[in-house]
């Protein structure tokens, strides 16, 4: 039986009950009133011969028991009595058994029959012939489902795409876009949306903050110029943002203005729940500037140094310091692995902290995005790919430790999926080179 099918039994058998509840009680309320005539008829019957017998009694108690005149109001009697007992319901009859086999019914008994059936029609058929022009019968079908429904990341982003392009002033969907993209490491594309939004939400703080980000990314994580206007924007509207103060005080730290930046944190504490790992972080960026450290880092330089130079003419001794604040390497395919590579799928190379145990902590620190078919990759993670300002390889401490995961998604997702091909590095601290990323395994 295919599901269809079985889906018709199934609002048959619905409808049919439904029908039952509703027509069952006219059916036995004419089958009562059958069964209560029955004995009302034969009681009227014993109730006129009782009654007749009586007046015959005092209409013959003065002739003699021998008059012709006695015996003929007998016999006109018995006569009276015989065709009332054929033609009625004898006393002591089984009410049941009435009508007799063969008699016909009569327009009060068909009555409730035809109002049953007509109604049983009126459930039935406008139900079901509603149901076939309105209904979708055919979504039990998993070729329905598997049709209609997403299966990755890309496809979700371009039914949204779509929906935009038919509702224009869609501000919620613009922004979930940019969200989106933002969060693949796009911000190009996220940039694009939050634009679009921003029009049809002018005094929006999470869309400002949204797009400041975004414009920062573009920008080389550099907040300064039309981001952080658009950071002091949104505070004007929220001053309790947590994304505008956490990006506001790391604006003031670039710019050397470390109380400003602890003030700006000291709100975002008052903001985030106290045992939630940002609240955790904060609360060392704060401890960092009050002793006179870069926020995650260690102490920073004498106010009398001299600034670094731009990074276009920057000597060797900061292309190092540079080069100290990433990692790099090669990203390679097992061999036992190159029958199950596609060569479309997507090649995520990430760099995560590693806490005392070993195991990644927080959010992922850089991400690079490649094409499977670019194996071997040579890769190198530094602030530049950074996600957020808040979480970069350079706010690292020096004994810190990161590894680096390389990830072939068939889907696209940032998530990990069943089937994805994967692989690490071995933990290293940051700065370190030539490493090799051995994709060597499948998802469970």
């Amino acid at each position: 039986m295919t599901s269809i099918t079985l889906l018709y039994a199934l609002v048959l058998i619905l409808a049919g009950g439904v029908t039952a509840y509703v027509v069952r009680p006219l059916l036995r309320r004419q089958a009562h009133e059958a069964r209560d005539d029955a004995p009302r008829t034969a009681a009227t019957a014993r109730d006129v011969l009782r009654e007749r017998q009586r007046e015959l009694d005092a209409a013959l108690a003065h002739l003699p028991a021998d008059a012709p005149e006695r015996r003929q109001a007998m016999a006109e009697f018995a006569a009276q009595v015989k065709g009332e007992l054929d033609g009625g319901t004898a006393p002591g009859s089984d009410p049941e058994r009435l009508p007799r086999h063969g008699a016909s019914v009569s327009p009060s008994t068909r009555r409730p029959l035809m109002a049953a059936g007509a109604l049983a029609l009126m459930l039935l058929a406008p139900s079901l012939t509603l149901y076939m022009l309105t209904g979708m019968p055919q979504a039990v079908l998993p070729e329905f489902r598997s049709a209609s429904e997403p299966q990755n990341l890309e496809d979700l982003i371009d039914a949204l795409k779509e929906r935009l392009q038919k509702h224009p002033t869609d501000a919620q969907g613009w922004q979930l876009l940019g969200r989106t993209e933002l969060s693949r490491g796009q911000p190009g594309a996220a940039l694009e949306a939050f634009e679009r939004a921003l029009p049809l939400a002018p005094k929006d703080a999470q869309l400002k903050a949204d797009l400041a980000d975004a414009i920062a990314q573009q920008q080389g994580n550099r907040l300064d110029g039309r981001p952080i206007a658009l950071l002091r924007e949104a505070l004007e509207h929220d001053p309790r943002h947590p994304k505008a103060l956490a990006l506001n005080g790391a604006f003031e730290v670039s710019q050397g203005n470390t109380a400003a930046a602890i003030g700006y944190w000291d709100t975002l504490l008052g903001v985030l729940p106290p045992d939630s790992p940002q609240a955790a972080q904060i609360s060392g960026y704060v401890a960092d500037l009050k002793a006179g450290r870069k926020p995650g880092g260690e102490p920073s330089a004498a106010p009398s140094a001299p600034p670094q130079p731009p990074a276009a003419v920057a000597p060797p001794a900061a292309a190092s310091a540079r080069a100290a604040e990433a990692v790099s390497g090669t990203v390679l395919l097992d061999p036992t692995l190159a029958g199950k590579l596609d060569p479309t799928a997507t090649l995520f190379v990430v760099a995560r902290a590693l806490d005392d145990q070993g195991q990644p902590s927080g959010p992922p620190l850089a991400v690079l995005r490649a094409r499977a078919a670019d194996l071997p990759l040579r890769f190198t993670l530094d602030d530049s790919r950074s996600m957020s300002p808040m979480a970069k390889l350079s706010g690292l401490a020096p004994s810190a430790r990161v590894s680096v995961v390389a990830r072939v998604s068939a889907t696209g997702e940032a998530t990990v999926r069943p089937g994805d091909l994967q692989g690490n590095s071995a933990p290293v601290n940051v700065g370190a080179a030539d490493l090799t990323v051995r994709i060597d395994r499948v998802a469970p």
